[in-house]
């Protein structure tokens, strides 16, 4: 199967703008989690995402499409995103069942894609962090190989890296217990290759971002519920259903912004203890 994908960009000033979508947790039927109803919370940031006609050159979406593990979920998933005319990439959440995505996704035109060449500067690299049933995240051998080896094969590119858990601390101690577990072993080669720009990731259900070695990193917020930053544990937060713009330009340069809807429609149950 061919993993790699090239997009011509878009942009006028030759810089490449990139959608950031995550942790959907969509169901079959219209459910609600922790009193969210996600397809609808989901088809409202795609409204809100067409209403600002901004011009995309690749979607990312890392993870969590279901909740359920539905094919009528992924179904539902591929069916709302392509409401966008723009082409979308992805990889697997802890939530997801990965083998009925990828089918569902290719079936419907989505086949999974790796590695993506972005213009003439950038090398998008999407990263496999699911460890099957387990809620907490790991690159196996064979994907830090696959990074290493993609890695020297586009040199003179630079890099932003997505992956569906969190290889910094969220400074939540209880998902911080669900982080990429060898987070070290991604470290040294970021360490390792200065052309390495950003990471980004979803799994957290909030907006950070930081510095790790010589990258922007940053979290996305969920397009459903939102986690309360700074709480020992499980805490929901009141903020909308959100999303992610990041801007490439030219000359390595990381830009980002992460947004959400500004309307009352999506307010979590509080006093929900998890989920």
């Amino acid at each position: 199967m061919e993993t790699h994908l090239s997009i011509s960009l878009s942009q006028r000033d030759n810089n490449a703008k990139i959608l950031h979508i995550t942790d959907t947790h969509l169901f079959a039927n219209n459910d609600a989690l922790l009193g969210v109803r996600t397809n609808e919370s989901f088809q409202a940031v795609i409204d809100e995402i067409k209403h600002q006609s901004d011009d995309y050159d690749l979607i990312v979406a890392t993870g969590d499409f279901v909740q359920d593990g539905s094919r009528a979920a992924y179904t539902r998933f591929v069916q709302t995103i392509k409401q966008l005319p723009t082409p979308c990439v992805w990889l697997p959440g802890n939530h997801d069942v990965y083998a009925e995505m990828k089918a569902v996704f290719t079936q419907h035109g989505l086949p999974e894609k790796k590695v993506i060449l972005v213009g003439e500067h950038w090398l998008i690299v999407l990263l496999n962090s699911q460890v099957v049933g387990k809620p907490y995240g790991y690159l196996p051998p064979s994907e830090l190989e696959f990074l290493a080896a993609t890695l020297a094969n586009y040199p003179d590119r630079y890099v932003a890296v997505f992956l569906h858990h969190h290889p910094i601390r969220s400074n939540c101690d209880w998902l911080d217990q669900h982080c990429l577990k060898n987070s070290d072993t991604l470290g040294e080669i970021v360490s390792q290759h200065h052309n390495i720009r950003s990471i980004a990731w979803g799994h957290i259900h909030q907006a950070i971002e930081k510095t790790w070695y010589h990258c922007h990193v940053f979290s996305t917020p969920s397009t459903c519920v939102q986690f309360k930053p700074a709480c020992h544990n499980f805490t929901l937060a009141d903020d909308g259903p959100g999303w992610r713009v990041i801007e490439l330009s030219d000359n390595g340069g990381v830009k980002s912004m992460s947004y959400s809807l500004e309307n009352d429609s999506f307010l979590p149950d509080i006093s929900q203890q998890g989920y």
